[in-house]
This record gives C-alpha cells, sequence and structure tokens, in this order.
C-alpha cells in the first residue's frame, strides 16, 4: 500500500478518562482509510470501499486497563470519495464488558492537501457514538482536526479535538513514525513501521486536603497533561487488495495527580482490511 494521506485522532473521555473505546474503532478506521493501492485509479472521480476487522489480546485506555482483563475486537467499514470524503462506520466488542457490544459508531470528514506535492493535508472529522448504555460522564460527539505531513518514508501528525454532549472536554495528540521496506513483489509488499505517539488531554482530579482529623476537604480542579505515551512496532503485509497488520504496543502511561502504581505495559494486535473499488 502506499500511504496517500495518513490520519489518527486520539481521545474521548471514559468516566474520568480521555482515551476511550470508541476512540479505537475510529483511529483504526481512518489510520487505514487512507492507505490506498498505487495504482493508476482516478482518486478524484472514483469511489471506494474499505471493510476491516481488529483484534487487540487486552484492552487499554490511554495506557490503562481498570484492572480489566479482557480482549476487544472492532469490525468497521468505510467509504471514500476519492482522497477527500469518507463516512465510516463501526462497532466495537469487549469480552469482560455488559453488555459486551459496547457502542457503534458514525464519522463522517474531509481532507484536502495543502500542497501541491500533496505530502501536507489537513483533516477535520465529526463523530457521533452511540453508547449501549446511558451515562452522563460519556461524550457522544467528537469534533477533530489533524494536520499530517508525509514525506518519502517518513510522516509525522498533529491532532486537536473537542468532546462534549457529557463532560466536555480537549485533547491534542502528536505521532510520528517511519516506514522500513522489507521486501516487495509484484503486487505483495512487507513493510515495518515504527511509530512514536504522545497524548495530552484536559481531565478533572479530585484531591483529599486535610485540615486535621475532622476536617478533610476533596478538591477538584482541572488539569491540562501529558497522560500516555505509545511505542508501536507493527509489521505490514500487502497482498493486492488484502492488507494485514501485526503489532506489538507498549504503553507508557502518566499518572494524573490522583493516580499511583502505573506501570509500563504491552500487547498484541492484528488486523485484516480488504479495499475495492465501487
Amino acid at each position: 500500500m502506499k500511504d496517500l494521506i495518513l490520519i489518527g485522532f486520539f481521545c474521548a473521555s471514559l468516566l474520568c478518562y480521555p482515551q476511550s473505546e470508541e476512540d479505537q474503532v475510529i483511529d483504526s478506521i481512518l489510520d487505514e482509510l487512507f492507505e490506498t493501492e498505487a495504482s493508476p485509479v482516478d482518486f478524484s472521480q472514483s469511489h471506494f470501499l474499505y471493510t476491516s476487522f481488529s483484534f487487540d489480546e487486552s484492552v487499554f485506555f490511554a495506557g490503562r486497563n481498570f484492572g480489566i482483563d479482557q480482549f476487544g475486537f472492532t469490525p468497521s467499514i468505510s467509504y471514500m470519495k476519492g482522497k477527500s470524503f469518507f463516512v465510516s462506520l463501526g462497532a466495537a466488542y469487549f469480552s469482560e464488558l455488559d453488555p459486551q457490544w459496547d457502542f457503534v459508531s458514525l464519522s463522517s470528514g474531509y481532507s484536502f492537501f495543502l500542497n501541491k506535492e500533496e505530502q501536507l493535508s489537513l483533516t477535520a472529522l465529526y463523530s457521533r457514538i452511540f453508547f449501549s448504555t446511558e451515562t452522563e460522564d460519556l461524550n457522544p460527539n467528537r469534533f477533530s482536526v489533524a494536520l499530517s505531513l508525509q514525506k518519502n518514508s517518513w510522516g509525522a501528525r498533529l491532532s486537536g479535538g473537542y468532546l462534549f454532549g457529557g463532560s466536555a472536554s480537549f485533547y491534542t495528540a502528536a505521532a510520528t513514525h517511519f516506514v522500513i521496506p522489507i521486501k516487495k513483489i509484484k503486487n505483495a509488499e512487507m513493510n515495518l513501521r515504527p511509530q512514536l505517539s504522545v497524548l495530552m488531554s484536559e481531565q478533572t482530579v479530585s484531591e483529599q486536603i486535610s485540615g486535621g482529623i475532622l476536617n478533610n476537604t476533596t478538591l477538584e480542579r482541572d488539569v491540562f497533561d501529558l497522560i500516555n505515551t505509545q511505542l508501536s512496532l507493527p509489521l505490514l503485509i500487502d497482498v493486492g487488495s488484502w492488507d494485514f497488520e501485526l503489532s506489538y504496543n507498549i504503553n507508557f502511561p502518566k499518572g494524573l495527580p490522583s493516580e499511583s502504581d502505573l506501570s509500563t505495559n504491552g500487547y498484541l494486535s492484528l488486523s485484516v482490511g480488504y479495499f475495492t473499488g465501487l
């Protein structure tokens, strides 16, 4: 596959933590949506579908698992018109949650290049999430903007967004990656694409202040800080319209003032996708 546009969006709020399960679905949809065949197709006039299935052996939210040992998978289907307009539908399943099908997400966005070389792009996205259960703190709406740069084998992305409809918050994220070619035979190729990403978000934290034996006060305040750094080591295999990705991901969570005993953790993920023209 050839990266035409590399975009990704991070973070929504799940109770007091900013990256929740709906983002894993949207991230996987958008990261794969613009990795299309290097072919003579006129993308400005053509229509495409991309279907994918992703499996995570462990589920983490901004590098945290909340003490729940579970696996998850996310099916999705995306429609793309040329290089610009896209609509995506996805869902998420988690083995230990009740209900296990936790939500459905519907996303739509528009992307365009900022230079003639088609290396720098800007993307705007709106997402609507339909949760299986109603919770006041969850944000069903998200508006995101991402600026992406792809130059030869190196790429970088800076994104930010606003989440609303529940406990409103905002976030910023940055990522950089490098493609290392391994093998290419006819219509098949294999690459490594290590990526380093960081996530910062606004959070409400609670602190207990002691003024004596009978005088304890709980103080809530908003903070905006780094909460997770992730190193991903994916192996990409593309065969015609099929693409496969096996990745080992390592989280380095940074504790908020109300957190302690956070440790580095890792997990394997596997995704399969199929790209077709209409």
